[in-house]
């Protein structure tokens, strides 16, 4: 049979041109890759670009410049990336190659929003990341927030309405907890608690710190000279704390029914 194929003078052409491509791919591909080590294209610049204002360089060309290998041609951009996002005060990389022999690096940061417990920082999208929190700016009041594993953005969508409904009262939320069983507590830079609970079938969270809207002025005015904590747990009255107006007996608790 191999005679016959031998003696095949179309068959033979047809494995001759066969032989000939393979040859010429793997030709290539030897051309192709000694092209692409050679010296020039050795990566020699990484450029960052972005958010790069809290960006250790020194970290930065410690613990990932060495770990960046390959050339021009060969750098695992993915790789790159995952390494850079790894730093702190990094949220998200982009990593681009410039020719002849660079890469390009834009940076996204994380925007602190407030602190998470007593260690690490919350930012603006609601993810927690770990960063050496005296490179915070000086000038920035960060809030503690807290909360179960999971709750980070809920806690933080929280913070950000309640720093909107008691800027009408001249507070600040200094630190919003949402407790284990998903009860909810603010504490204002003034001083008082604010116990709002668990958000009930027919009396919300936003509910509640609208009564407090409401009935926070007439407390200081009608009944306490300073409030120490309220509580807004309850559908039909708020309970308070503090010290009271002098035509009253001082330091007792008072509430305040609703009809």
């Amino acid at each position: 049979m191999l005679g016959a194929i031998w003696n095949d003078d179309k068959l033979m052409s047809i494995i001759a041109g066969l032989f000939s491509a393979l040859a010429l791919v793997l030709l290539g591909y030897a051309c192709i890759q000694w092209l692409i080590q050679r010296p020039v294209f050795e990566l020699k610049r990484v450029e960052l670009v972005g958010d790069v204002e809290r960006v250790n360089l020194i970290g930065f060309k410690a613990n990932v410049l060495p770990k960046i290998e390959g050339t021009f041609f060969s750098a695992n951009l993915q790789k790159v990336r995952e390494q850079v996002e790894a730093q702190p005060w990094v949220r998200k990389a982009v990593v681009q190659r410039t020719w002849p022999s660079g890469l390009r690096i834009q940076i996204q940061g994380h925007t602190p929003l407030a602190l998470w417990g007593e260690t690490r920082l919350v930012n603006t999208y609601g993810e927690v990341f770990s960063a050496n929190l005296a490179e915070v700016a000086e000038d920035q009041q960060l809030a503690v927030l807290n909360g179960p594993a999971g709750s980070e953005l809920l806690v933080s969508k929280m913070y950000v309405s309640s720093i909107e409904k008691l800027k009408t009262l001249g507070m600040w939320p200094s630190r919003v907890e949402l407790s284990d069983r998903y009860a909810w507590s603010i504490e204002t830079d003034t001083g008082i608690t604010i116990e709002l609970g668990r958000a009930q079938e027919n009396f919300s969270i936003e509910q509640k710190m609208d009564r407090l809207l409401a009935v926070y002025p007439k407390i200081t005015s009608q009944v306490m000279a300073a409030v120490e904590r309220i509580d807004l747990r309850y559908p039909r009255g708020v309970a308070v704390k503090g010290e009271r107006l002098a035509v009253l007996k001082p330091a007792a608790a008072s509430s305040m029914k609703l009809n």
